[in-house]
């Protein structure tokens, strides 16, 4: 009896220190997890707030000096939270905190530490932020840059068709193309460059008459 005694003591210990060693472990992720997400907080914060469109990414083809406060991965990281979400990307400073402070909680507070993950519902921040999304209003400004390179007939006249469709809901398309007869019939207004330089600006009847326009773009 007493050796049984002895080895359930014993075996219990040894399930004692693994129970131990997980909630350990468990409580080490959540700190760590907490203090990254503080720093990608707080990094993405200035990033956002020292932006510069001059600065080198992947959208652009800059390579000036980076004015970003966070340097070359701030400047990227600004920029494609900008070009996924626009300003709404500020929304996931207020995301990333609340996830932060939860994990945080969750390593203060053992007994909630003890029940399982799934009753925390890690899914409000995520709705929060999907229904502040819906209320962003439409953009009123559009610019597209050559959508038209590159594609077939078909799909040039369906593109060019979205488009009419934008513009009758009252949005302005500022539109980037060197498909000329997509331009002549698509836009009221033209402003037509030549090496940088612009040479022609008005109504397209008036733009395609323009002698530098015609000896640039249409042959002499």
């Amino acid at each position: 009896m007493a050796s049984r005694a002895l080895t359930s003591a014993g075996a219990g210990s040894r399930g004692n220190w693994r129970v131990v060693l997980r909630r350990a472990l468990r409580r080490s992720g959540e700190l760590i997890g907490a203090v990254v997400l503080f720093g990608a907080m707080l990094f993405l914060g200035v990033a956002l707030a020292t932006y510069h469109q001059t600065d080198p990414s992947i959208s652009t083809a800059a390579g000036g000096p980076v004015l970003n406060w966070m340097g070359l991965p701030g400047a990227w990281a600004a920029e494609r939270a900008l070009f996924l979400f626009g300003w709404v990307a500020v929304l996931l400073l207020p995301l990333l905190y609340v996830f932060a402070r939860k994990l945080w909680r969750l390593a203060e507070e053992e007994d909630d530490a003890e029940l399982p993950h799934l009753h925390q519902r890690w899914w409000r921040p995520l709705g929060v932020l999907a229904f502040a999304m819906t209320l962003v209003p439409a953009p009123r400004v559009l610019m597209l840059d050559e959508p038209m390179a590159g594609v077939n007939p078909v799909v040039v006249e369906r593109l060019a068709g979205h488009i009419r469709e934008l513009h009758a809901e009252g949005r302005t398309i500022v539109l980037i193309e060197h498909n000329l007869s997509v331009v002549m019939t698509l836009c009221q207004r033209l402003m037509v460059l030549d090496h940088g330089q612009k040479i022609a600006e008005g109504p397209p009847a008036e733009v395609r008459e323009t002698p530098a326009v015609i000896e640039a773009y249409f042959g002499s």
